[in-house]
């Protein structure tokens, strides 16, 4: 810990010089931090004065305000503190669950209130008021104060039990929750490394390891204090906005991220192209760049799905152009053609878009006077002076008006063969505290900016092309983002290994948030040098997560210009990636319809082994696969933890009896990767576009447990929204009862493009393969004594 202390302080000082003297992206928010407030409480101990409960709502009168209470579903409970005894109309952007018939009731103690579901009672204790959560006779969380008033401040505050872990809050790059206080505002933080505790994305969602989960609906510029004031106390608070919270409890951790799915919104499945290779850098700067690196690519054999384009297909320099938003034709001379030419050869492209408009361009003035911009307080387009791009206003993503004319401008790009879209600067990055909006204050919308934009694009999709998927990159957001097909990345992170150690807090914390895409610039983004190790080391670790995107400034970013043993190591793993597609895919899928994430800390498969909880630097990747990244430089063998049961290395299949930790041997060629026993893994031929994926010819290896096992494999064409929904898909099912005799099923109704036939090699660890042909809707028994 004490090197990476040093390692983001030395970054923390570059980072200062290059604001002072101009050089690099310059982060000025222009908002000063919410810092916790000294002054004392308005109130102490809060009391029960009354109650009604008509409706299934529960509506309690205290001395110091009102508390209404509601169940969603029996294990989904929303509290809401007014400050006065009227309830007031109060809106929610995170939450889409209706409230439904479920069976509650009160019961009224000399002490208490019980109110409850068929699962869970929230006892309001009468004097001093408060509530408790209990879930089949376990008492899972305590308000302390519940709700209070300190000065400026308003919030919440909650016990924290004994050896109580918390996960959660959007992207925060600290090894622990516990003893920090963080900022609830999006913010930018340029060439961060580990210990960051404030980043782009910032999610009220905090999970527990007493099996709960916490939503603090109130999305204005607020703070999470996690034992940080007080090592006993959890407190959320901000300076507005209603004091509200949904509690999530669950009988395991899949159950709770199936209700939080249900109530914010799970994220649809992505195109699978969306899951290959998406190369980028700041920036390819014309045509014959694209073309020349993309030929390439293709002749050093790296497979590709798409090239992203950064600012300069919009302009001729990094300042100066942002909004221009059309193609800029002495760099870009037949920008159809191009997207044709890559779009024939699997390639599609994906475009960069801000959401501000520099005021020396047409753009600008059409905006002013439609009035699309945010204002000052009497009205006027505010200008943001201290922008790094140059003077800009930004669009007010909450006006109709605006909403409209910045769809038209991605809906011209749609029309010429525009695959995806890149958000960036959505924070938004430079904002000042005196800038207003339609729907508010800079403090009071920021962190709905980018919700709001996220929705723009997902709303218009589903409209005019309803059958596509939706592929949006966007570095910030809020609660229930993950519905609107976000692809969030964590910043602009340093090009160093503690840029790299960062990458897994940021990742697992974020996938506890409900966000599963959620992934880095491989490689690293600012500042650094080239360093061929690093870049593999990256490059490995990020083959095993939700997107492979490798993405940097001042450095090229393709593995074509690194050493040639880098070159086939990355080659390696991308080919394994694409290989690995049909279990990828399953994942995403359970993702879409189950909520559960991609990424997964170790507590999250085995939430009774202890030493899961505070293990931050492995995770799964899907169910199966237990990867361990290599995050410093040198080494040679890395302490691994592997939970109880037992385990086989990826590599040679060695196996390995869980429980504690192992000592693995380490080379630059691999990572440490296991696949829990009992595993089916299904895989297809390596391609080098998605465009040319079959599961025609189909390997599945299994990785004998001893016990029963099964396996599930989810397959349609690819590419259209909603295809699980609608029926056209297909399920293919592995089971075993006693690891001897194999039960494979294809059901589902189908889809276009399907294989009639699959031709399966079916592989147990340790024996040799058998093959056999597997028909759509067949079921087929192969005996493996």
């Amino acid at each position: 810990m004490e090197k990476n202390r040093r390692v983001y302080l030395t970054f923390s000082l570059v980072l200062i010089f290059s604001l002072l003297s101009g050089m690099g992206f310059a982060q000025q928010t222009g908002i000063k931090p919410l810092e916790k407030n000294p002054a004392g409480y308005s109130f102490n101990d809060r009391q029960m004065l009354s109650y009604t409960f008509a409706k299934g709502v529960l509506n309690i009168e205290t001395n110091y305000g009102l508390v209404q209470s509601f169940f969603y579903e029996p294990k989904v409970a929303r509290i809401k503190d007014f400050p006065t005894s009227t309830a007031t109309a109060d809106s929610c952007v995170a939450v889409i669950l209706n409230t439904k018939d479920t069976k509650v009731s009160v019961d009224d103690q000399p002490d208490f209130l019980r109110f409850q579901s068929d699962s869970l009672q929230i006892i309001f204790h009468k004097n001093p008021f408060y509530a408790s959560y209990v879930y089949h006779g376990d008492t899972l969380l305590k308000e302390d104060k519940g709700y209070f008033e300190r000065g400026n401040e308003k919030g919440l505050q909650f016990k924290i039990g004994k050896n109580e872990h918390y996960y959660g809050l959007g992207e925060r790059a600290v090894t622990a929750l516990k003893g920090h206080y963080f900022q609830l505002f999006n913010q930018a933080h340029y060439g961060y490394g580990m210990g960051q505790e404030n980043l782009n994305f910032s999610v009220p969602v905090l999970l527990s390891s007493r099996r709960y989960l916490l939503l603090y609906d109130n999305p204005e510029k607020g703070f999470a204090d996690v034992g940080h004031s007080d090592k006993n106390i959890l407190e959320f608070g901000a300076n507005g906005g209603l004091m509200k919270y949904v509690f999530i409890a669950g009988y395991n951790y899949p159950d709770i991220y199936h209700s939080y799915g249900r109530l914010t919104g799970t994220q649809p499945l992505p195109p699978r192209w969306a899951l290959g290779n998406l190369q980028s850098r700041m920036a390819y700067q014309n045509q014959n760049e694209a073309d020349s690196i993309f030929q390439a690519m293709q002749t050093k054999d790296f497979p590709m799905d798409a090239m992203i384009f950064d600012f300069y297909w919009f302009g001729n320099d990094i300042k100066g152009y942002l909004g221009e938003l059309h193609w800029y034709k002495p760099r870009w001379p037949d920008p159809k053609q191009m997207i044709a030419n890559f779009r024939k050869k699997g390639v599609k492209t994906i475009l960069v878009t801000e959401p501000y408009i520099i005021d020396t361009l047409k753009h600008y003035q059409i905006g002013k006077k439609l009035g699309i911009f945010s204002t000052d307080s009497l009205g006027k387009t505010f200008v943001n002076t201290r922008f790094y791009f140059g003077l800009a206003s930004l669009i007010d993503i909450f006006k109709p008006v605006a909403r409209n004319w910045f769809w038209d401008q991605y809906n011209k790009q749609i029309k010429i063969g525009v695959a995806g879209w890149w958000g960036d600067l959505g924070e938004p990055e430079t904002i000042s505290e005196h800038q207003y909006f339609v729907s508010g204050k800079a403090d009071q919308v920021r962190n709905l900016y980018a919700f709001y934009w996220e929705k723009l694009l997902f709303d218009r999709y589903r409209k005019n092309y309803p059958e596509t998927r939706l592929f949006d990159l966007n570095r910030a957001g809020y609660a229930g983002s993950q519905r609107f097909s976000v692809f969030p990345w964590s910043g602009d992170i340093s090009r160093s290994w503690s840029g790299l150690q960062a990458q897994l807090p940021v990742m697992e914390n974020m996938s506890m948030s409900g966000m599963p895409f959620i992934h880095a610039d491989a490689g690293g983004f600012a500042m650094g040098v080239k360093d061929n190790e690093l870049y593999t080391r990256w490059l490995q670790f990020a083959c095993f997560t939700p997107v492979l995107r490798p993405h940097g400034s001042g450095i090229p970013s393709e593995p074509i210009f690194f050493s040639d043993t880098t070159q086939q190591i990355v080659r390696d793993f991308m080919k394994l990636r694409y290989r690995l597609l049909p279990y990828i895919y399953t994942v995403a899928w359970r993702t879409d319809v189950e909520g559960t994430p991609i990424i997964r800390p170790l507590f999250f498969e085995y939430p009774n082994d202890s030493t899961a909880y505070s293990v931050i630097d492995e995770y799964f990747f899907g169910p199966d696969f237990l990867v361990a990244p290599v995050l410093h430089p040198g080494v040679k063998s890395l302490k691994v933890y592997l939970p109880k049961g037992l385990w086989y290395s990826w590599w040679n299949h060695q196996k390995f009896e869980g429980g504690k930790w192992i000592t693995v041997p380490v080379n630059l060629e691999t990572i440490p990767i296991f696949v829990k026993a009992g595993a089916f893994i299904p895989m297809v031929k390596a391609v080098n576009s998605t465009d040319y994926y079959s599961s025609k010819d189909l390997t599945v290896l299994y990785f004998p447990s001893g016990k029963s096992s099964e396996g599930v494999m989810y397959e349609d064409d690819g590419k259209t929204f909603d295809a699980y929904k609608v029926g056209n898909f297909q399920l293919l099912k592995f089971s075993t009862e006693d690891g001897k005799k194999f039960t494979f099923s294809v059901s589902g109704k189908g889809y276009k493009g399907e294989p009639s036939i699959r031709k399966v090699t079916f592989t147990i660890i340790g024996q040799k393969p058998v093959h056999f042909n597997l028909k759509s809707g067949q079921t087929k028994v192969v005996d493996m004594k």
